[in-house]
């Protein structure tokens, strides 16, 4: 590890130190005072310790419920499952025990995610489209999956609701919503930390303190840090790279005047550096097409600028890159939450302030040649929202939750491409002077912008005990703006200069490669109504049923692209029409809990990133008609003393029912367009499933020892929207286990542990480059182990 990032990782652990240490020292100030009642906001794992034969209880309804009896299908992560996974609390670490949950990409910003196929597809991100998928944390919205895709801090609970969720959330969720909880400030002191050291030099620290400072105001200072040295060996410039260092932290403050009346204000403040987020030379494409016409390859464009590449192999996490990988993704925000319990009601504002920044570099061919230097979108997004929510009392025979929000999000974003002295004759051939294109850059400038209006209700009605109905509705009215323009830049040869040959086309040919101008703004509004209704039955005591339909609307589109013949500026909504039938038992004295679901889910105008080959512009559009359906299941057992068993899985048959008009693949991109429908919808393996299984038992009279392990598998999917079999990523299973020994009266818990055991060989995403003549990859991580020692007083 370099100097640097010793000094930053120490600097910042002494920050956290001092910072949990004046945390310790004003609760213990108080630890002789009286504690004040407990807050009245609903804690997944709070609620969980008084709930009977180890329920689970989940809060997807704003109200304390066994996740047996809510009529969702929900997957809900324990902290005793989050912390088996050893070491690591990132989301997409955590997202293998949620089988229909897929996270592809390769960056902070280049990431996406789907439920049971749908929500935004295949890794790459377009800021013009809206996430599928709702990411909230603490009741807060986060539409940049960047800002959790990396440590949780202060992490409580997991839950992931599957299907339309727009009559109980705030912002529209058409796929799906992942619902994060952090941890709560207490009023009795307490003091926690975790720290973590593993293979690749890796290391992570996580601290929290928290007390009362008065009889009603409690506060918990929370604060992490983790580094690790990089997977893969940069041949060019001899260092290690995928390297990250991550700095967060977070002030929470719990104000009770009364047991009426319950105020959170939260701020927090996270920091990721790294020579990060690239792609891999995969394999080499094939240099004659379907039509038996030759095309020139990569190896034959290598040699006509002189670059001789490396062994192409992902799996020896190698690259030749010549420019910067340097990026930074700082992001924070504040956070002012309000319970008020009036005649039974609960009465709820959640107000949030937020930013998220990408400060990139990226080394726009991704190899040792000079063909792109920069080739980046560095973004400044912000956000306001605004959430009022009523909640009736809990046991009434009508129970309700509705709702208004408003959410304001603005991106200033500066896309640059600029031109090395290859470029020329990798675009227009050997005999190209590279004068013609080198040292040429263009700059473009989009923003974006979201207002959104919405109210939504939700109300089930008991009756009889044995039978409920709910309904729900929701309107939804956004406006979608944004503008455009594009300066060339830089500094290429004089036009007179070049070879007489050159001189007449070159103004057009730097204007085709390095467009200026075409500047345009561009507004659209639009309202859409989405509803749901369900049916809830109790078959006894311990067998629950219910069946649904709900309609959702995913938000319209804006292509903020140069403009060109063929793409729209604006993108259709989605229209979801989602059926479900589930069934929730409990068996064997309710040591056994086994759940499924079958859903049916129908998308039209599916959105989905496109590629204009010929004009080189990535771009929003309508996909057609989707279908996705199948089967989850959730079993979880207390097998016997000690000894606790979960499993899920889901079988999911995803495909474009209609897409007439998708970007061919490369075999056959000697067409204008091809039809795919019927084929599969990309990013979605048919099969996926995880089990964990737990044991603990009693060392001694102070000991306890356990041990912990568990599996995930996931069949082959296709990266590319248009199912390219060049972007086929091949299925693959990964295995995790833990051993650890931990005080019986809980002060200290110390575990080694281990995540893909049997260092599989795996990718996450592949795209195709036809310019390039390569596929371009992102290389799941390899085996990594560590020890973790936590305390708690």
């Amino acid at each position: 590890m370099h100097a640097r990032h010793h000094q930053t990782v120490a600097s910042s652990l002494a920050v956290l130190i001092a910072m949990t240490a004046s945390g310790i020292a004003q609760a213990a100030d108080r630890a002789k005072e009286p504690a004040s009642a407990t807050t009245a906001l609903p804690s997944p794992a709070d609620a969980a310790a008084d709930a009977p034969n180890d329920d689970i209880v989940v809060t997807a309804r704003y109200k304390n419920e066994t996740l047996q009896t809510v009529p969702i299908a929900i997957t809900a992560l324990s902290s005793a499952q989050i912390e088996a996974v050893g070491g690591q609390t990132s989301l997409k670490t955590l997202a293998v025990f949620a089988p229909s949950v897929s996270i592809q990409g390769f960056s902070g910003r280049n990431q996406t995610i789907t439920i049971r196929g749908l929500g935004t597809n295949s890794g790459g991100t377009n800021d013009g489209l809206d996430q599928g998928v709702g990411l909230y944390i603490d009741g807060v919205y986060r539409p940049r999956t960047g800002t959790v895709i990396n440590d949780l801090l202060d992490l409580d609970s997991v839950q992931v609701l599957r299907g339309p969720q727009g009559t109980l959330f705030g912002k529209n969720t058409v796929a799906g919503a992942i619902d994060v909880r952090t941890k709560l400030p207490s009023f009795a002191p307490e003091f926690a930390s975790d720290i973590t050291y593993g293979n690749h030099n890796y290391m992570r620290t996580q601290a929290s303190a928290s007390g009362g400072l008065t009889d009603t105001l409690a506060l918990r200072l929370s604060g992490l840090v983790s580094a690790r040295d990089g997977l893969v060996y940069n041949t060019t410039q001899h260092q290690d790279w995928d390297n990250y260092e991550n700095v967060a932290v977070k002030a929470d403050l719990l104000w009770k005047p009364s047991t009426a009346l319950t105020f959170r204000l939260t701020g927090d403040y996270a920091r990721q550096t790294g020579n990060m987020g690239f792609y891999l030379s995969g394999q080499v494409l094939p240099t004659i097409r379907d039509n038996g016409v030759p095309v020139k390859g990569f190896y034959q464009h290598a040699a006509e600028v002189g670059y001789t590449p490396i062994a192409i192999d992902p799996y020896r996490r190698q690259t030749d890159i010549n420019g910067s990988q340097a990026i930074r993704m700082p992001s924070g925000g504040v956070t002012a939450r309000i319970d008020a319990t009036l005649g039974g009601h609960t009465l709820t504002s959640i107000t949030a302030g937020r930013f998220w920044k990408w400060i990139p570099n990226w080394d726009g061919d991704q190899f040792g040649a000079d063909v792109l230097g920069q080739a980046t979108v560095a973004t400044d997004q912000k956000q306001f929202s605004q959430e009022l929510r009523l909640t009736s009392p809990s046991g009434g025979s009508i129970e309700y939750t509705a709702g208004l929000y408003y959410f304001w999000q603005r991106a200033d974003l500066t896309q640059e491409l600029s031109f090395g002295k290859d470029a020329a004759k990798w675009y227009l051939g050997a005999a190209a002077p590279d004068a013609l294109l080198n040292g040429l850059d263009t700059f473009s400038y989009l923003n974006p912008s979201t207002n959104s209006y919405a109210s939504y209700g939700q109300a089930t009605w008991h009756v009889t005990p044995s039978t409920s109905l709910t309904g729900g509705l929701r309107y939804t009215y956004e406006k979608k703006a944004g503008s455009y323009d594009a300066v060339q830049v830089g500094t290429p040869a004089p036009i007179s200069s070049l070879p007489v040959a050159y001189q007449a086309t070159a103004a057009a040919v730097r204007a085709a490669y390095a467009p200026s101008g075409g500047a345009y703004e561009a507004s659209r509004s639009k309202g859409t109504v989405s509803w749901l209704l369900s049916a809830n039955q109790d078959i006894g005591d311990d067998v629950h049923a219910y069946a649904s339909y709900s309609r959702g609307y995913k938000s319209a589109g804006i292509n903020l692209v140069r403009q060109s013949a063929g793409i729209n500026i604006f993108v259709e909504p989605e229209k979801v029409d989602s059926y479900e039938v589930g069934f929730k038992t409990q068996l064997l004295d309710r040591r056994v809990q086994f759940n499924t679901a079958l859903f049916w889910t129908i998308d039209q105008n599916y959105q989905a990133n496109l590629y204009d080959v010929s004009n080189r512009i990535s771009y929003l559009g309508n996909a057609g008609k989707v279908r996705s359906r199948g089967v989850e299941v959730d079993l979880r057992a207390s097998v016997a003393r000690g000894l606790t068993f979960s499993g899920s899985g889901s079988f999911t048959d995803a495909k474009y029912l209609r897409y007439t008009n998708a970007i061919c693949p490369f075999l056959q991109s000697y067409q204008p367009s091809c039809d795919i429908s019927g084929q599969r919808l990309s990013g979605t393996s048919k099969w996926a499933g995880a089990v964990q299984a737990r044991y603990e038992a009693p060392v001694s009279d102070r000991l306890i020892g356990y041990t912990a392990a568990d599996a995930s598998y996931r069949s082959s999917f296709f990266s590319a929207v248009n199912d390219d079999p060049f972007s086929r990523i091949k299925g693959y299973a990964l295995v995790g286990a833990q051993l650890g020994l931990r005080a019986a009266d809980g002060p200290w818990d110390v575990s080694v542990w281990g995540r893909n055991l049997f260092d599989k060989d795996y990718l996450v995403t592949s795209t195709v480059n036809a310019t390039w003549g390569i596929t371009q990859v992102g290389v799941g991580e390899p085996r990594t182990y560590g020890v973790t020692l936590r305390t708690r007083f």
